[in-house]
């Protein structure tokens, strides 16, 4: 194992040391997982809610295996406290052939007893998927604004 721990202090910096660490060493940092989320986490994301620390650390292996980039950028932390706290970031990912996507992104960060015990992705699906096509990105926010805005 890495004898680089995240160093300890706050749980917010904690959780933002594992990202960096993430663009890294990539699956390597996986190893801080259990210092940093509870057993029963709940986790969820505009396309999914799921629970449980093994299906969180799968879902890590499975983005890995996936993505030939697997960044994140820009890690910004709104520390409100130990018990909630969001982060901003950019997250750069890109399959062995085609684009990069870039997802604009944000999570919400509940915690108990120095551990996160639940997070919430915020980010744009669809956006994300149309943002690397200049016609169907400009298509998707000329039809959006008409809709909603």
């Amino acid at each position: 194992m890495d004898d680089r721990k995240i160093e300890a202090g706050r749980l917010p910096e904690r959780v933002r040391a594992f990202y960096e660490r993430v663009n890294e060493e990539r699956e390597g940092a996986l190893v801080e997982l259990p210092e940093l989320y509870a057993d029963d986490l709940i986790f969820a994301n505009p396309v999914l809610e799921e629970q449980g620390l093994d299906r969180f650390e799968s879902f890590w292996h499975e983005a890995f295996g996936k993505y030939k980039l697997f960044q994140f950028d820009g890690l910004t932390l709104a520390a409100e406290s130990e018990d909630f706290f969001t982060m901003v970031y950019t997250m750069r990912v890109a399959f062995c052939v085609g684009p990069t996507f870039k997802v604009i992104s944000a999570t919400d960060f509940y915690a108990r007893d120095g551990k996160v015990i639940r997070t919430r992705d915020y980010f744009d699906p669809l956006g994300t998927l149309v943002g690397p096509f200049p016609i169907l990105n400009w298509l998707y926010r000329k039809i959006f604004r008409v809709l909603v805005a």
